[in-house]
């Protein structure tokens, strides 16, 4: 078949390169990787009346006052809202079937008016767009693509293949209080290089591991992540840094994934890991299991990289917006996260 082109609010206002024959190929690429960003380039940031695109690939809502309440969150700071026309709509689980789910989102990769896409919902089935998806076409029209849980198939995809930084942060079913909403438009319209560090009303960090470590971002939520590997969706993961979180999942679940992510050489290519919250990761027996602390702690004390738990980041109210793919600095005895480079132009 061709390719086709997870409620609060306080309201605020306010892969790799083809080349550098790619680039000349296109003057909308010449400024978009900046600062020796690796091989990894930039979308324009976004600014006031930009027009951002609710787009559904995967998960089908359950209440349509989603969808008001979202573009009531989008307005208020001060952007325009498309509203993809799966996003009503519902197929078993999903919004709509494989090839009209990725036909919404490529609609607005190829719509020139649409500066930014969020997603309605995670849920399942970004993987199933794969296929269908042109990334040749998100590669010549860059823009901000931001989501997470299983969103994390789509953007890790997205950058692995086509170079573009794309960002894992929140959903329509996400909070969009001010904490979270000050990472986002530090990120992606002031254009920061932003240092990540817990407040002090925020979890504590645990540190696996102690030390610094420099590379690239890549990673989101640990269920998803793990269902793709072996697939060419993912990077290479050598002097990469691998952020991780994930919701209800049981300790020994928790330990299956880590250890198929170890026994496909992923920890000894990573320079550091970083794990975000887990929330409600509880045995049901737990007199019959491991805590999910004494799972980390086997699988990473006294590893050879840096590795600490508690970013902010994941399936929690207050949560910080990752750029995947931006070069970045962990201390994983301070629990900080310095962006080296700037995530969008």
């Amino acid at each position: 078949m061709r390719k086709i082109s997870r409620r609060h609010f306080i309201p605020l206002m306010g892969t790799a390169l083809l080349g550098v024959s790619c680039l000349s190929a296109n003057n909308n690429r010449t400024s978009d990787k900046i600062d020796r960003n690796s091989n990894y380039f930039t979308p324009p940031a976004l600014k006031r009346g930009d027009t951002i695109g609710i787009c559904a690939p995967a998960g089908a809502i359950k209440d349509p006052s989603e969808i008001d309440e979202f573009t009531s969150i989008i307005n208020n700071l001060g952007y325009k809202v498309k509203v993809g026309k799966n996003v009503k709509l519902r197929y078993g689980y999903f919004s709509a079937n494989d090839q009209e789910r990725a036909e919404e989102f490529m609609a607005f990769i190829h719509d020139s008016s649409v500066q930014g896409i969020f997603f309605i919902r995670g849920g399942w089935g970004c993987a199933r767009l794969l296929p269908f998806i042109d990334f040749n076409a998100i590669q010549m029209n860059p823009k901000v693509i931001m989501g997470f849980s299983d969103l994390t198939t789509l953007i890790n995809a997205i950058t692995t293949k086509t170079g573009l930084i794309t960002f894992h942060g929140p959903g329509g079913n996400s909070s969009w209080n001010p904490y979270s909403v000050d990472y986002i438009q530090r990120l992606l319209s002031k254009k920061e290089a932003v240092n990540y560090k817990n407040k002090p009303d925020d979890a504590p960090i645990i540190t696996y591991a102690s030390g610094q470590a420099t590379g690239e971002l890549f990673g989101g939520n640990l269920t998803v992540l793990t269902s793709m590997i072996g697939s060419d969706y993912l990077p290479d993961w050598e002097n990469k840094i691998l952020f991780l979180e994930d919701v209800k999942e049981e300790p020994y679940s928790i330990d299956r994934m880590l250890t198929q992510l170890k026994l496909n050489g992923v920890f000894d290519k990573v320079n550091a890991i970083i794990l975000g919250t887990f929330r409600e990761c509880l045995a049901e027996e737990p007199e019959y299991s491991f805590t999910l602390e004494e799972v980390f702690e086997q699988h990473f004390s006294g590893s050879t990289f840096p590795v600490f738990y508690g970013a902010q980041f994941g399936h929690v109210k207050n949560k910080f917006t990752i750029p995947v793919g931006v070069k970045a600095t962990v201390d994983a005895d301070q629990g900080t996260i310095q962006l080296l480079y700037r995530a969008v132009h």
